[in-house]
């Protein structure tokens, strides 16, 4: 329970700092739009350098279908995020999750971003 626990502050977390800096470069920028903001807001939120960034944004896409239940062509904000912050969960040595990083991403990052 303690761990279910400590996944959702952490996804919560994340999920609101790329909500805030995504709505800070979307100010900002309005011109940008797409992958193209998307890996902007990625620099703002220091998550990577953009070599990185370039990564996480083609695995994103590429792994889409494997990991969603919506037949989305195009790669949505919302999408971004559950893959970001599924990535960075990974990568602080934790196997796997016990919540689901998608449902808590879905509730915090409206799908028409």
């Amino acid at each position: 329970m303690f761990l279910a626990l400590k996944e959702k502050r952490f996804i919560k977390a994340m999920a609101k700092r790329l909500l805030a800096s995504y709505k800070e470069i979307s100010r900002r920028r309005p011109e940008l739009s797409g992958e193209t903001l998307y890996r902007e807001v990625l620099l703002y939120s220091k998550l990577a350098d953009a070599d990185h960034i370039t990564q996480l944004l083609w695995e994103a896409d590429d792994s889409l279908d494997a990991w969603t239940t919506q037949s989305i062509t195009k790669l949505s904000f919302r999408d971004v995020v559950h893959f970001v912050v599924l990535e960075q969960y990974l990568a602080n040595d934790h196997a796997a999750t016990v919540v689901s990083v998608r449902d808590i991403v879905y509730a915090l990052i409206p799908a028409d971003l």
